[in-house]
């Protein structure tokens, strides 16, 4: 491994680092605010535009993904310019409904795009370049590809400079769509043409995985927009029909994810082991830069699909049914027909299921057309889910031989697999429904209502957590459980606006709440008594641990009883509120009490990884957030500012985690043995990191707040200060994120920091001495306070940050 000044190149065994899951959370928001664009124009104009914006911020990603091939991205300097990166490319999320016409006021939308376009893509040509200078080859390359990449900028700069005009003239349209089409091209096919000369996979692994991993993230946005469908924050009535589509919905996006990641994920990194030098680069540029494309391109058509498909089963609309059919069948054809090119193109492979699948699904497509909303989703559901189950009945010898051949690459991975992965995006995004929950009711009670909901899905999800630290988590009764725990936790993300009172109309929101947690907590109980059938000491642990988890359910089953008036849902009673308290006390306080602790630590860097995931996935569900709110909006200069400033603070926060921090627990962990790790992980990651997850949260919900107040008030109307609790949520969060972070250092390092306490006093002070400043200001001081905080940790405690990487 070398490095050129202070930039370190990739070695041959690195993998995706936690900087680069960040960034790639951002690009799959960008790309599911596409399926915006195509629903708002479906139409012979619209889509064609939508389709192009998504080519062009796949190939943003995909420059990153050869650079970071390269380059390691979280080390030196470079993870502040992956930030502004990261900044840059949430504002051209924003502006991704305005990329080939400007809303009136604000900012030009098709230029802010262009500029975004320009600065991203430059930005990682000319970290690239100056990280191979010293290498005369990489150097010629690298001039090589800035001709076609320079050429694509300064034609989609000249798209955006094509003036908009008040009325609508059709030959300008068609100029700003060819000179995209053109951009579009030069691109794809002036780095086809380049060649691979001197490019190089250094690491195989992190090749593939970083694909995967941006697939998996995709899957999860599907997800994402299953809850979308149903309003941010709104208390829709929950019906049956609703509870089955949005069961129906995750039957659909888990059987696609099961095509990707069973064979073909493993199957692919296979055969980059076996080939080497230019086959192996064209490889990997054919078959992932390219072809996952349309695999990617596939998602978000479901996403559309899924979208139209689940509102129209809450409030049917007058919409031609063309689009959602259109939009999930063609969707789910698109990605499976990039799944068997990209299976062809890395295995030589032709045939099996994929292609059964697509079969299915165009035959079933006529039947749908005429029947209902919930009936054309059930179909193409069971069309999948044949072509799933093929795999193990028709083509179950080709499968298990596929199955064979993986090796080393298709074994159980050392960390978190995809399956838990892909679990934790769907919790954390039930997390960034409790941020729109509290930012739709700014209030004491909203508050508490958030982070009482936040406070037992957390412990839900880390019951989970344990278990696959526990077991295997490839085992099929635990994947089972897992695949089922998120089609439950997907309808409990669309009944958290119900969680504490009932809607008018449908069912009971607290019922359904209640009762879908009561079946994620029994799955776990079940799957942990099955799974330990051959270890009595740890079958024996069951029951001390299956009795305070049913009181504490038997609460909340009475709390969501408790008669109630039925239609304001902001209504927090303080029976229920009550009981719900006494339920989470009873629920945390058991896992100090049962002694010795009902779960072991096998893997210390598997435990550490999965908290460190979820904190990584809950900073990228803020940026979510945060650009969520101004969604539609026009840009202006005060979004793009906010936006900036809110990206830094979430850097201020990764930074005072991953750092060191995340390091110096996992050393902490694996030094440990026995019941003393499980004791420390069971403080240091069960308990203490709820705190720095709500501290998230709640600084999700105070950003997402000062962007729509920002969003909602010309540029030339003062904008009035966020609200009490709004301001607290933002300041008070990034002080209780920093209080829990100290807290956790000190459990497992026995150490105590005097900044980081000088920082969470400083920061507690900012608060009242903030009060009645705009928002803009007030985010502004914030962010500098914690970047001047970051600036003298790092000169004063250099020696330590160094002796604890190394």
């Amino acid at each position: 491994m070398g490095g050129f000044g202070r930039i370190e190149l990739a070695g041959e065994g690195d993998g995706v680092s936690r900087l680069e899951l960040f960034v790639d959370l951002i690009f799959v928001y960008a790309f599911l605010n596409v399926t915006g664009v195509i629903s708002e124009q479906f139409n012979p104009a619209g889509v064609p535009r939508g389709l192009l914006i998504l080519v062009l911020l796949w190939w943003c990603w995909a420059r990153y993904a050869w650079l970071g091939s390269a380059v390691r991205l979280d080390r030196g300097f470079v993870p502040g310019l992956i930030f502004g990166v990261s900044a840059t490319l949430l504002v051209m999320s924003l502006t991704v409904r305005e990329a080939f016409g400007d809303q009136p006021g604000g900012l030009s939308g098709p230029l802010v795009f262009a500029v975004g376009y320009a600065l991203v893509q430059g930005g990682g040509l000319a970290l690239g370049s100056w990280a191979r200078w010293s290498d005369p080859g990489s150097r010629q390359q690298f001039r090589r590809v800035w001709l076609p990449a320079g050429t694509g900028i300064v034609l989609l700069l000249a798209a955006a400079l094509v003036p908009s005009g008040t009325a609508y003239d059709p030959a300008r349209e068609w100029i700003r769509f060819a000179l995209v089409v053109a951009a579009v091209v030069v691109e794809y096919v002036g780095f086809a043409l380049v060649g691979v000369g001197s490019w190089r996979i250094r690491s195989i692994t992190y090749w593939a995985e970083r694909h995967g991993l941006i697939i998996l993230i995709a899957f999860g946005e599907t997800i994402l927009s299953v809850g979308l469908s149903q309003g941010a924050a709104i208390a829709q009535p929950l019906t049956w029909p609703v509870i089955a589509g949005v069961l129906l919905s995750v039957m659909l996006v888990g059987t696609l994810w099961w095509t990707y990641f069973d064979v073909a994920r493993f199957a692919a990194e296979q055969a980059l082991h076996d080939v080497t030098g230019p086959r192996r680069t064209l490889l990997a540029r054919d078959a992932y830069s390219y072809l996952h494309l349309p695999m990617v391109g596939g998602l978000i058509l479901v996403s559309l699909g899924l979208k139209y498909v689940l509102g129209e089963l809450r409030v049917p609309s007058d919409k031609s049914p063309t689009l959602g059919l259109a939009a999930l069948y063609g969707g789910v054809v698109l990605y499976l027909a990039g799944l068997i090119a990209f299976e062809l193109r890395t295995l030589r492979l032709l045939g099996r299921s994929p292609i059964l699948g697509v079969a299915l699904v165009v035959a079933a497509a006529p039947l749908a057309a005429g029947a209902p909303v919930l009936a054309k989703l059930a179909l193409v559901a069971a069309a999948t889910a044949a072509m799933a189950l093929s795999d193990v009945t028709v083509f179950r010898h080709k499968h298990r031989r596929l199955h064979a051949a993986l090796g080393p690459a298709g074994r159980e991975p050392p960390g978190v697999s995809p399956k838990e992965l892909f679990f934790d995006l769907v919790f954390v995004y039930a997390f960034l429904q409790v941020a729109a929950v509290m930012a739709e009711d700014p209030t004491w009670p909203g508050l508490l209502r958030g982070l009482l909901v936040l406070t037992v899905l957390w412990w839900a999800w880390a019951a989970y957590a344990w278990l696959s630290n526990t077991v295997r988590a490839e085992t099929p009764a635990v994947r089972g459980v897992m695949l089922l725990t998120v089609a439950v936790t997907a309808v409990i993300t669309i009944a958290i606006p119900q969680a504490f009172n009932d809607a008018v109309g449908g069912l009971s929101g607290p019922v359904v709440f209640v009762g879908c947690y009561a079946v994620i907590r029994l799955l776990h109980l079940g799957s942990f008594w099955a799974v330990t059938r051959g270890e009595p000491a740890l079958r024996g642990r069951v029951l001390p641990m299956a009795v305070p988890t049913l009181t504490a359910l038997a609460l909340l089953i009475a709390a969501a009883l408790v008669p109630e008036p039925v239609g304001d849902v902001r209504l927090l009673s303080p029976v229920r509120a009550g009981l719900w308290l006494l339920a989470i006390a009873i629920d945390l306080s058991a896992g100090v009490a049962l002694l010795p602790p009902p779960w072991r630590i096998p893997s210390a860097s598997h435990c550490a990884d999965r908290y460190s995931l979820i904190v990584i996935i809950a900073l990228g569900g803020a940026v979510i957030s945060m650009g969520a709110a101004v969604m539609y909006t026009p840009i202006s200069l005060r979004i793009v500012v906010a936006s900036a400033l809110g990206t830094a603070l979430l850097a201020a926060l990764w930074w005072w985690y991953f750092d060191v921090d995340s390091t110096a627990g996992e050393h902490a962990l694996d030094r440990a043995t026995g019941e003393r790790r499980t004791t420390l992980a069971r403080i240091g990651y069960g308990y203490l990191h709820l705190p720095m997850i709500a501290g998230i949260v709640l600084v999700s919900l105070g950003l997402r707040t000062t962007m729509s107040v920002l969003g909602t008030h010309g540029l030339l109307t003062a904008t009035p200060p966020l609200r009490w609790p709004a301001h607290l949520a933002l300041f008070g969060g990034v002080a209780l994120f920093l209080l829990a972070d100290q807290l956790f250092w000190w459990r497992l390092t026995g150490g105590l920091r005097r900044i980081r306490a000088v920082a969470t006093l400083a920061l507690l002070a900012l608060i009242p001495l903030t009060v009645g400043v705009g928002p803009l200001l007030a985010l502004a001081l914030l962010v500098a306070a914690c970047l001047t905080l970051i600036v003298v940790e790092t000169l004063g405690a250099a020696p330590m940050r160094q002796a604890v990487r190394h």
